[in-house]
């Protein structure tokens, strides 16, 4: 049985499984903003000021938040914001 944070995902989650759990709802399969994240002003990941974004600016936010969207720091470990972030790059 593996142990997790509260909140978080079991050890050898892929990211994919992360990203549909925690961010499918608003940003959609393919990182289009879905209906529901349009009117919380989430963004397209093909969006020029997310496509410039570095890697460290793109896991920041997942982990510190940034304007609607809530912090995922102490919810996902660090090794999963990483590799979310890694995730959110390929969808582009």
């Amino acid at each position: 049985m593996a142990l997790s944070v509260p909140g978080s995902f079991a050890a050898g989650e892929k990211p994919q499984d992360t990203y549909k759990a925690m961010c499918q709802g608003c940003h959609g399969s393919s990182g289009r903003a879905a209906p529901v994240g349009k009117g919380l002003g989430a963004r397209d990941f093909k969006d020029p000021a997310i496509a410039k974004m570095s890697s460290l600016e793109l896991t920041r936010v997942i982990a510190k938040g940034k304007n609607k969207m809530p912090p995922y720091e102490g919810r996902l470990t660090p090794e999963q914001i990483r590799d979310l972030a890694k995730y959110i790059r390929e969808l582009k």
